[in-house]
């Protein structure tokens, strides 16, 4: 197995990986020397948070093979923890932002507990409704601040207090693009740890896992928290950016995207939806498409890729590569036998 999260490994891979992913980190650190429009800088900018928030989905529903539903709720519930602690109890931004990771750790190990016994479509219909339950919830609950009498909550949301004011979009752009370097780093290095691996034994074959001694269930509850703790600082450094938590952090919409992210990208590789939801993001967003519009391209892309590409795109380039490398280990013996007849080149 690649060391790279189930990337290609054969030579030809290994010649271009590295440089693909230099090139593209590269052209993402130039892109704001091009003066772009504020507009795409925040269309950038988004797509890096959501590109780590479906790298964490892949963490549970690719890496471990529980497909989640509902990963939008460490998301949101981070962001919402985070409003509601710099906003309404005054706490620092920074002790905000570690208390809502560690809400959401705690969260996805509490929904990995609930899932543990089931398998397959009820993991899916488990984290849908418990995802649905709380966006009802924070879409249904207004309350107010205070005896200043602010409604807060419901449709509008929750401000975040932020130390800054009118932070320059540069900034953003190069906080999120670090944040998503970064946290896309800690998840291959897991993906392709020793618990990495055993999840992945899990996801290929619970049974012979079992009977090889694994302990399923406190791995399926190592997966949501990993996964959940990197949704939870993504969902965090979204709140920052947009500057309130709404509803629509929790929606299943969002959880939705991040599956699509993945399937598109290749499941269990960690970059694959990286690529794939900064593209897929960049494109739809900076079209200025509505919402409606967006998911029914997500759907039709999802569609498309699930008939055609079942392995999404990593899935297609390992493929590719195999093919490659297995003509190559056609043409060598062949270029040896002529050697030793003498008649041909090295």
């Amino acid at each position: 197995m690649s060391r790279w999260g189930g990337l290609p490994s054969g030579p030809w891979a290994a010649r271009y990986r590295g440089g693909w992913l230099a090139a593209g980190i590269g052209l993402l650190l130039l892109f704001p020397l091009s003066s772009p429009d504020a507009f795409f800088l925040d269309v950038f900018t988004t797509g890096f948070l959501l590109a780590a928030f479906a790298a964490s989905w892949d963490v549970v529903g690719g890496v471990s093979g529980q497909i989640t539903l509902g990963h939008a709720l460490p998301f949101g519930a981070a962001a919402y923890a985070c409003a509601l602690l710099t906003s309404l109890a005054g706490w620092p931004l920074p002790l905000a932002v570690a208390a809502a990771i560690l809400l959401a750790a705690a969260m996805g190990t509490g929904i990995g507990a609930l899932s543990a016994p089931l398998a397959g479509p009820f993991v899916a219909l488990l984290t849908l409704a418990l995802g649905e339950i709380a966006h009802e919830a924070a879409v249904g609950n207004t309350f107010f601040s205070g005896p200043g009498g602010y409604a807060w909550g419901g449709e509008g949301g929750i401000p975040v207090a932020l130390p800054w004011r009118d932070a320059p979009p540069f900034s953003s752009y190069y906080a999120a693009l670090a944040f998503l370097c970064i946290a896309s780093f800690g998840m291959l290095r897991f993906s392709r740890s020793g618990a990495g691996l055993i999840l992945r034994a899990v996801a290929g074959s619970p049974i012979t896992a079992q009977a090889s001694g694994v302990p399923i269930a406190r791995f399926k509850r190592l997966a949501f928290t990993v996964g959940s703790a990197f949704a939870g600082a993504a969902g965090a450094g979204f709140v920052i950016h947009v500057g309130r938590a709404t509803a629509t952090d929790l929606s299943l919409e969002l959880s939705f995207q991040a599956a699509t992210f993945a399937a598109v990208g290749g499941r269990g590789t960690i970059v694959g939806p990286v690529v794939a939801a900064l593209v897929l993001h960049v494109l739809f967003q900076g079209l200025s498409l509505s919402p409606s519009t967006r998911v029914l391209l997500y759907s039709m892309t999802l569609l498309v890729t699930l008939r055609f590409f079942p392995g999404g795109v990593v899935g297609t380039a390992r493929d590719l590569a195999s093919r490659l490398g297995g003509k190559e280990g056609t043409r060598t013996p062949r270029g040896r036998v002529r050697n030793r007849n003498g008649g041909g080149t090295p």
